[in-house]
């Protein structure tokens, strides 16, 4: 995967964007459960040449999602805070991917009331649009336009779900 990658880079034709690192983060840390160099993959991003060269805003949210993705296959969701804090800080919106890897991880860790926390969170999406926000930009090198406190709002499955769980709730 590393020659694959070098071989990518090295490519003129092909600009390096999040979905390219975020393959190589899963493949360390899900497919070779290997978080140190999933992390190490992860902070080499910022400062790697073809991101200066791209000049592109990395990582971005296919990327965080890739290593949350990393800490709840790995069960390692004690490395979450540090990474959202860093996702807030770089001013990347959380989507809803990402808001459900965080249910997961957490549930799954048996933290129910953080899973919760962040299933509350969420936002029904207005009517007749599909989960505004949720995708990262096609062109990384494009800053976003959305701010990374806009409202993450649930993808149709998670809004089915609330739906479904609180049908019997009186108003």
């Amino acid at each position: 995967m590393e020659k694959t990658f070098t071989q990518l880079v090295k490519d003129q034709s092909v600009t390096v964007q999040g979905s390219h690192w975020a393959a190589l983060i899963n493949a360390h840390g899900c497919v070779g459960k290997d978080l140190d160099k999933a992390i190490v993959v992860f902070n080499s991003i910022k400062k790697h040449p073809s991101t200066l060269a791209s000049r592109a805003r990395l990582p971005d949210a296919v990327v965080f999602e890739a290593l949350i993705n990393v800490f709840v296959t790995l069960r390692r969701t004690d490395l979450v805070p540090e990474y959202l804090e860093r996702l807030q800080q770089s001013g990347v919106h959380v989507t809803a991917y990402i808001a459900n890897l965080l249910i997961r991880g957490y549930a799954t860790a048996g933290n129910i009331e953080a899973a919760r926390k962040v299933f509350e969170s969420l936002a029904d999406p207005p009517v007749g649009i599909a989960a505004p926000h949720n995708h990262a930009p096609h062109d990384s090198s494009v800053p976003p336009r959305i701010s990374p406190n806009e409202l993450v709002y649930r993808e149709v499955s998670s809004v089915r779900v609330n739906q479904l769980t609180h049908a019997n709730e009186l108003p």
